[in-house]
């Protein structure tokens, strides 16, 4: 008896021991049918499935190969258009762009009563208020005055406190003393919470719907997720941890700005002025003078200081102008107020021009910090940026440096970068990557991670990339990096995103993991042109140059296989040392590639049809860059903007709409006839495959942020540059203008592209550990999420547009 009842009470603790351990326990136990003990989620960011097939089957991607052999493998439906932050934004929530609010990288709204693009996953000049802030510190709750009482009470009762028990002072002098120092702590809570600004400057995040691990997160799934794509903004639940991805700013409140500082005698503006590139690129002239240069790095926007220079204004200002002042006390106060109020004016950028003095352009430009450069001997260089200093010879990257930028005692933005010094005598010129917002210390009003202590953890490691779009494009697109500097900077920013990968997933302690690697896109969208030999742009010399990728010597035109070579290789790590019996991996991508020979004016394409019409007596084909400026509205059906979206000019909608509500189905097919229609003069062949009707594909309550009809384009074809920003490409005629050519060459070192293709064209990567029934048509990106919350055992939200994939 007695062994039966200890036998039991062992049955009974162990049972009891199960019931109370946490979720994520579950990964050593059998998952329920159909289920997963985990899932880990790999998305490959632009990871085309024709590319990974056709690899596969040649042998060079063979974790791959081993996973599609485990479980499936299939090209990935895409989502309309296949633009990375509506792609990503279906994938991670299951809904279309009607739902999700995210229509594509361009929204188009009105700039007076003309169209004009934005960008459509971020929303930029956004302002919140201190107490709409969800992450603001204690220390700025309440105003100043509650402060001062705060202040002044602790103060006055602690000193009191002290004096009277402790020192045994008499009542009344202790009472003085305490008073006399309460006012001091009042003074001291007051200036605390006035070194706050009031208003916050930040980017926003379109999305409007719920990403699925905030969905698993609600059923209490511990869920890591890193670099997640236009995501940010919201605080995910208890138990989810996120690194936002595709989006986040810089700590400028920029979008990747970086830096060259030069001795280039063609450049012309010295620091605080800059010349600006075409991207997010500013170029600094400086001097080389005794073996040395000395400049300045700017940082963030003192945001602060800038709001109470204004309120001083302001203030001043007021007192100027009180009406109730005799007519010698107002002049005598102006005479007294003036200087200090023009003062604030030139700090301010009021009404000023041309250049000033460094300290004067604190506020316009940003908080400073040095920046110098020394010859040391033997080829190598001292580089101080602010308060680190590295030694570096020419041609070699710079660890991080660390910068913290002082707005206020109370507000304080921490950043980091790295620099490359690409040469120094006799032309000197330095490139500044993008000033990184540091992990471990985010601002408060512009939080990368949820929750925000989840990027102290991150850091640990080390420091890393956080903006948004990682990998130096944008410099390599304007001709100022060259492509093996922009392959060194690929290669570190994966390094440190596998590193962070694999540091997250080895904590055991969640039961969703995702990671995404986003350097896939970035070199496609770069080195087509060495790798597609048709490309106008493909020089078989520089093709076939030779540079260190990974440790090993590839060739330029080998930089896109030899990327998706490093993903195999993460891959087999994780199905090596992560991958559990019951876990299930699934691999996906936002969208596929194709290369980008051809570029085509579609504007043009509804001019020559007739559904776009020029204004009566225009003379300079320069108005072709302005839609306000070349189009007649009064006569114009349809027009086009953003990567691929042609919009009816709807009366009731467009402010110069003439298409009746009742006419929009018939223009919608004239455009359609149009795009479809249209064939290259070089080939006689159609440059689109595709002319989708949004409205039958997509529904949901933003469906009107959306174009009437998408372009889909056939392979090496996609939207021009020009048609992006709503132009038309216009030559000289005689005395007026006329059509200009509509397909020419993409000379763009922006070579591979996606968006305005055709989705069959540019489908993604679908792999699973465990074989799946693959749908008729195949599956597609809408279906990642409720699959992934299927396998974890948590109810499917009825939003969701696809059910879960099944499993055999």
């Amino acid at each position: 008896m007695f062994a039966f009842r200890s036998f039991g009470l062992v049955l009974s603790l162990i049972l009891a021991a199960a019931m109370l351990a946490p979720v994520s326990a579950r990964s050593a136990v059998n998952a329920p049918s159909g289920e997963a003990s985990r899932v880990i989620v790999i998305g490959v960011d632009g990871g085309d499935g024709r590319t990974v097939e056709t690899m596969m089957d040649a042998g060079d991607l063979p974790n791959m190969k081993r996973l599609r052999d485990m479980g499936s493998f299939a090209p990935l439906g895409t989502a309309l258009p296949a633009d990375s932050p509506t792609a990503w934004a279906s994938l991670n929530t299951g809904r279309n762009p009607a739902e999700t609010n995210v229509p594509g990288f361009v929204r188009r709204v009105f700039s007076g009563k003309n169209p004009t693009g934005t960008f459509g996953h971020i929303k930029l000049g956004q302002v919140a208020k201190l107490d709409e802030l969800p992450n603001q510190p204690l220390t700025s709750k309440w105003d100043v005055k509650t402060w001062w009482g705060i202040g002044f009470g602790v103060a006055f009762l602690g000193f009191l406190i002290l004096f009277k028990a402790l020192l045994r002072m008499k009542f009344v002098l202790a009472f003085l003393f305490s008073a006399l120092l309460g006012g001091v702590g009042a003074w001291a809570a007051g200036n605390m919470r006035a070194g706050y600004a009031e208003d916050y400057p930040y980017i926003a995040n379109f999305l409007e719907a719920e990403n699925f691990w905030d969905t698993a997160g609600r059923s209490n799934v511990k869920s890591v997720i890193l670099d997640a794509a236009a995501s940010f903004g919201g605080e995910s639940p208890e138990g989810v941890d996120v690194l936002h991805g595709l989006g986040v700013p810089d700590l400028r409140g920029g979008l990747g700005n970086w830096y060259i500082y030069t001795n280039d005698l063609t450049s012309l503006n010295r620091p605080p002025l800059s010349t600006p590139f075409s991207t997010a690129g500013f170029e600094y002239r400086v001097d080389v003078k005794g073996g040395a240069v000395n400049t300045l790095f700017y940082g963030p926007l003192n945001f602060v200081k800038k709001e109470q220079y204004q309120n001083e204004l302001k203030d001043l200002e007021a007192r100027m102008t009180d009406t109730r002042l005799g007519y010698q006390e107002a002049n005598r106060l102006r005479d007294e107020l003036t200087p200090r109020a023009n003062a604030l004016k030139t700090l301010l950028g009021i009404g000023t021009k041309g250049d000033k003095k460094d300290a004067d352009q604190e506020v316009v430009y940003g908080i400073s910090k040095p920046l110098s450069i020394v010859s040391v001997g033997d080829g190598k260089y001292d580089i101080t940026l602010g308060e680190s200093t590295q030694t570096l010879a020419v041609g070699e990257w710079s660890d991080y440096y660390e910068l913290t930028f002082e707005m206020s005692p109370m507000v304080k933005a921490k950043g980091t970068t790295r620099l490359k010094l690409e040469s120094f005598e006799p032309g000197f010129r330095l490139f500044v990557n993008t000033l990184d917002i540091a992990a471990e210390a985010q601002p408060f009003w512009q939080p990368i991670t949820s929750p925000m202590s989840f990027g102290a953890d991150l850091a640990k490691t080390g420091a890393f990339e956080t903006y948004g779009w990682a990998c130096m494009t944008m410099p390599f697109k304007d001709g100022q990096i060259s492509p093996e500097t922009l392959l060194e900077d690929i290669e570190f920013t994966f390094k440190w995103r596998e590193r962070l990968f694999f540091d997250q997933i080895k904590r055991k302690d969640w039961r969703l993991f995702m990671g995404v690697f986003s350097a896939t896109d970035r070199v496609q969208h770069m080195f087509y042109q060495f790798y597609d030999d048709q490309h106008p742009l493909y020089d078989a010399a520089v093709a076939n140059r030779k540079t260190t990728f990974f440790g090993e010597e590839i060739a330029l035109k080998d930089a896109i296989p030899a990327i998706f070579k490093q993903v195999d290789r993460v891959v087999g790590r994780v199905l090596d040392e992560e991958l559990q019996k019951d876990d299930v991996l699934l691999m996906c991508a936002d969208h596929g590639f194709q290369t980008f020979r051809n570029q085509v004016h579609t504007n043009n394409i509804l001019i020559q049809a007739g559904l776009m019409k020029l204004k009566d007596g225009l003379t300079d084909p320069a108005a072709g860059s302005s839609i306000g400026d070349y189009v007649d509205w009064n006569q114009t059906k349809a027009y086009s903007m953003g990567l691929g979206g042609v919009y009816v000019n709807l009366r009731g909608r467009e402010p110069y709409g003439i298409v009746a509500p009742e006419d929009k189905a018939a223009v919608i097919a004239d455009i359609q006839g149009a795009l479809l229609g249209f064939l290259d003069p070089a080939t006689g062949q159609p440059v689109m495959s595709q002319a989708y009707v949004t409205s039958e594909l997509h529904s949901g309550p933003y469906l009107d942020e959306e174009p009437d009809v998408m372009t889909g384009f056939a392979p090496t074809y996609r939207n021009s540059w020009a048609t992006a920003g709503g132009k038309a490409s216009l030559v000289k005629e005689g005395d007026g203008v006329a059509l200009g050519p509509i397909v020419v060459d993409n000379l763009s070192p922006w070579s591979g592209g996606h968006p305005s293709v055709a989705a069959e064209h540019v489908q993604g990567l679908f792999f699973s550990s465990r074989p799946v029934n693959l749908p008729p048509g195949g599956p597609n990106l809408l279906h990642i999420a409720p699959t992934v919350l299927s396998l974890l055992g948590v109810s499917i939200p009825e939003e969701m547009d696809l059910a879960p994939l099944t499993f055999k």
